[in-house]
């Protein structure tokens, strides 16, 4: 991938993104698309044991 295309693929993203950012519909279904969530909004079992939170040692 080139520089330029990838300039262009992220200005989609980022324009996506601001399009998204205030519709809870379109986000759902985004992520249902990408097999993260179910159609019932619950998150599909192989994400549901992933911790972002970094452990408290």
């Amino acid at each position: 991938m080139s520089k330029s295309e990838y300039e262009a693929v992220k200005k989609l993203l980022q324009q996506k993104r601001k399009d998204i950012k205030n519709n809870q519909t379109e986000a759902r279904s985004i992520l249902v698309n990408a097999g993260i969530f179910t159609e019932k909004g619950n998150l599909k079992k192989v994400y549901k044991d992933i911790c972002t939170q970094p452990s408290q040692v």
